[in-house]
């Protein structure tokens, strides 16, 4: 499966020579969930958080999200449970 890390960010490095985007990872949880990971010497995983936001919405679903690890707290990337609900966006 590709993911942003193999399509997304070579465009980047075309465009902004010596770029580094963040790395993302996606793990195993139960079916209502999504585990991703996070990775970046920037630390912007409130920006990760709104990508999944506004993909939801765009999409006409609710996600709530928590965050078990956080580079922000020593952690050495940041992991979002990512769970779809039934409520209304």
């Amino acid at each position: 499966m590709l993911t942003l890390n193999d399509m997304i960010h070579p465009e980047v490095r075309k465009l902004y020579p010596g770029a580094t985007p963040p790395v993302f990872g996606f793990e195993s949880a139960p079916e209502e969930e999504m585990l991703l990971s996070y990775t970046s010497a920037r630390r912007l995983c409130a920006l990760a958080e709104g990508f999944v936001y506004g993909a939801a919405k765009h999409y006409g679903q609710t996600v709530v999200i928590s965050q078990p690890a956080c580079m922000l707290d020593g952690a050495s990337r940041c992991l979002l449970r990512c769970r779809v609900t039934d409520d209304a966006a």
